[in-house]
């Protein structure tokens, strides 16, 4: 049988952005353009150009894709690319931003931009509004992440202090025409939030962006530069019904469901018994890991799920959500379930969980990882409160290390009660 490593494993070579891109190019006819130019931001934006330009070779006259530092050098030649940093943002990304402008400003009409955009471009594509620095940016994002806001309530603010996320790029690009193929880690597929909206009309207001600070008590926390913006409200985020947005034409390649439906065909093609037990699981992380326990009934059979949970972090420790989700998962089990034989394994599907000493995907936990956490004495319970799952798993050797994989599909979870 295999092991939901195996199972982890196969799913990532499946969702591999080259070959999801590569498939839906033959549907592209770039005949009867003056120009062709291709733009993008995110996790899976370097293998998503590689595709592209691997395809239409020398027809593309210019481009530019951010994408997080440390990955491999992209196979490019046509289009540049710039690294920036994930989850808070750095100046390479801010300059990435503007060459990215710069050309959507230069396309005229009569010309094709092909957009690559995927999770992760909120942080990689980031261009302050004039007024707002680049630190006050950062310090808003790092108190909006910290928090326990979700991705749709961070955006939202992100997009109001943004010189080209909610829907800024499709009003530079215009009126050439943009096909803007999207890869989504956002639960619902909103095109507004993922990687915020750079071509699509957003109907969140500076209001919504002042009501997400006062839910998490961040009104007196932020940047008082950025919290007079927002209350100045003078440039909104671009609003749906405008013409600009006609010539956008928007494919979502893969989501959550995409993840879940390789998941399932993995067991199935090795005779593993298998249910996809929800494929928007949100919310809070270790509430979310007790409610999901409750529906593992069936012994043998691999459970599968996805999403994106959200960490409210209180403590000092280091870790991400899929880490936490396993150990809470694992106390839960050890404290109340009492199962004798178990697996949880927890992974983003982008490789990097949290922030970590080590770029770390997630962890996984079984019955041995309970034992050797009772023979070295480590308390479950304080590590939970500590927000310290990474070092947890570092004792009892559960650690998830794949390196980037260059895609962004949101989170995996597996579950085997044996």
């Amino acid at each position: 049988m295999k092991t939901l490593l195996d199972i982890a494993t196969c799913v990532l070579k499946k969702i591999d952005p080259f070959l999801l891109v590569k498939e839906h190019l033959g549907h592209i006819d770039i005949g009867g353009y003056s120009n062709l130019y291709v733009v993008g931001a995110g996790k899976g934006a370097a293998r998503m150009a590689e595709a592209v330009e691997e395809y239409f070779g020398d027809a593309i006259r210019d481009g530019c894709i951010i994408m997080p530092e440390n990955e491999k050098t992209p196979n490019l030649a046509s289009i540049q690319y710039t690294y920036a940093t994930h989850p808070y943002p750095n100046k390479n990304g801010m300059e990435g931003a503007k060459k990215i402008l710069e050309i959507a400003n230069k396309a005229e009409k009569g010309d094709l931009i092909i957009s690559l955009i995927s999770g992760g471009g909120s942080a990689l594509m980031c261009l302050p509004a004039e007024g707002v620095s680049l630190k006050e940016k950062i310090d808003t994002t790092t108190l909006l992440i910290k928090s326990g806001a979700n991705i749709n309530e961070i955006n939202t603010v992100r997009k109001h202090i943004s010189q080209i996320k909610g829907g800024f790029l499709a009003q530079a690009l215009y009126p050439a025409r943009c096909i803007n193929i999207v890869i989504s880690d956002v639960i619902g597929d909103d095109l507004s939030t993922i990687a915020s909206g750079p071509l699509s009309p957003d109907e969140t207001t500076f209001a919504d962006a002042l009501n997400v600070l006062d839910k998490y008590g961040l009104t007196d926390q932020v940047p008082q530069t950025v919290l007079r913006f927002l209350k100045e409200g003078k440039t909104e985020t671009i609003k749906s019904g405008q013409g600009i947005f006609k010539g956008v034409d928007t494919t979502i390649l893969a989501n959550h469901q995409t993840v879940a439906d390789f998941a399932k065909r993995c067991c199935d093609d090795n005779d593993v018994p298998n249910e996809i037990l929800a494929t928007d699981c949100s919310g809070e992380c270790r509430d979310k890991a007790v409610e999901i326990l409750k529906k593992v009934i069936d012994q043998g059979k691999v459970y599968i799920i996805t999403g994106e949970t959200t960490v409210t972090i209180k403590g000092k420790g280091m870790g991400g959500r899929n880490q936490e989700f396993v150990l809470s998962c694992l106390n839960e089990i050890d404290k109340n379930l009492k199962w004798e034989d178990f697996t949880v394994l927890a992974i983003g599907t982008d490789g990097v969980d949290g922030i970590c000493p080590q770029k770390t995907a997630g962890a996984v936990g079984t019955k041995e990882t309970l034992a050797k956490a009772k023979e070295l004495g480590l308390s479950m319970e304080k590590f939970l409160e500590n927000n310290d799952s990474y070092h947890f798993f570092e004792k009892t050797d559960g650690l998830i290390v794949t390196g980037p994989t260059g895609t962004n599909l949101g989170d995996l979870m597996l579950i085997r009660r044996k």
